[in-house]
């Protein structure tokens, strides 16, 4: 199965398309949220630099968020689109288990942690099986304080990830090196094998809340009301 996976969730931006189970390459860019700019000419020159062909696609995957919201929406456009252009399936994955993956071999609990705006974080809770992270409970969105005393209050070792790791500092907490703190493509793809292609809905944004200008947008309505 030939697979193309895109992330645009964060500021990190990230593309790769997965062969058989094999990467076959893999572009990481982070740069900014300059991802309406950046996206399909990574996707083409990835590959022109693999000698791919496009049209062997079987199957997109896509990191869906919750994360940035212009940028969820770069991708899942983005991914919709080319499912409709060559009559494929997408599958949506969550950003962060898709950072989560990240620490697949980690024996302990994994965090990963993605900015919600206003000290806050959307947070995804993990235990490793070995083949794929599991979630320990449900996604949620953790003010820094909340999720300092979530961790104090584990007994487990305890891995950081994520936007999180400049805000929480928790002794004995331990926190990945930059080359392992944002959102790979590989692991999308490698979750988006697992999920696997049920039928060619498009996917469709996770957002866990309300954006900053829908938040404005209701208040100036209410006042008027």
């Amino acid at each position: 199965m030939n697979i193309l996976a895109i992330d645009t969730s964060s500021s990190s931006m990230s593309v790769c398309v997965m062969s058989e189970g094999v990467i076959k390459g893999e572009i990481n860019l982070n740069n900014g949220l300059v991802h309406s700019t950046t996206l399909m000419p990574c996707i083409e020159d990835l590959f022109k630099v693999i000698n791919f062909d496009k049209k062997t696609l079987d199957m997109i995957a896509v990191c869906v968020g919750p994360g940035s919201f212009t940028g969820i929406r770069i991708g899942v456009a983005t991914a919709n689109a080319m499912s409709m252009a060559f009559n494929i399936p997408v599958v949506s994955v969550s950003t962060l288990d898709a950072l989560a993956m990240n620490f697949l071999y980690f024996d302990g609990i994994i965090i990963s942690t993605v900015d919600a705006q206003r000290d806050n974080f959307y947070v995804g809770v993990y235990k490793s099986d070995g083949n794929r992270v599991v979630p320990v409970r449900e996604n949620e969105i953790m003010s820094d304080e909340e999720l300092t005393e979530y961790i104090l209050s584990l007994r487990d070792k305890v891995i950081l990830s994520g936007d999180a790791v400049e805000s929480v500092n928790v002794n004995g907490c331990i926190f990945p090196n930059t080359a392992n703190n944002f959102i790979r493509a590989s692991n999308v793809a490698v979750i988006g094998e697992i999920i696997g292609a049920k039928d060619k809905n498009f996917a469709n944004p996770v957002y866990m809340r309300k954006s900053q200008a829908e938040i404005v947008y209701g208040q100036k309505h209410k006042d008027i009301e």
